[in-house]
């Protein structure tokens, strides 16, 4: 398993470009917390009686990680990049838990602690009416 340090380069590479398909798109971008209390930390920038809801990584995914018949080369290389995305953060982070936080425009951090104890992962914006 990597140390933050070593792991940090790895997920910028692949979130590079690398937008979440919602009613808007938004992008993949690194996230790093002082601790391991990451989600204190998370909540902590939010108004207190923000919903918050934690879901697993394979949830989040769902089916956007699955090929089908008719996706042209575009929609399978997404399919190809959100695999690479999950399967990084899956062996990289114990912990790894998923955090939905607010109403219809909802923050979205994919998170857990690397081989030195540092809180990581990425997030995104997802957008639900």
């Amino acid at each position: 398993m990597p140390t933050s340090q070593d792991l940090f380069p790895e997920l910028e590479a692949a979130c590079n470009n690398l937008l979440w398909r919602s009613e808007s798109d938004y992008p993949f971008e690194v996230v790093v917390f002082p601790s391991t209390n990451s989600p204190t930390q998370i909540l902590s920038a939010y108004p207190e009686n923000t919903p918050i809801k934690a879901i697993n990584l394979d949830d989040f995914f769902g089916q956007s990680t699955v090929e089908r018949a008719w996706f042209d080369s575009r929609e399978l290389e997404l399919v190809r990049r959100y695999r690479n995305l999950r399967d990084l953060l899956e062996t990289t982070l114990d912990n790894l838990q998923v955090y939905r936080i607010g109403d219809v425009e909802m923050d979205v951090y994919l998170v857990g602690t690397t081989e030195d104890g540092q809180a990581m992962g990425v997030k995104t914006t997802v957008v639900e009416t």
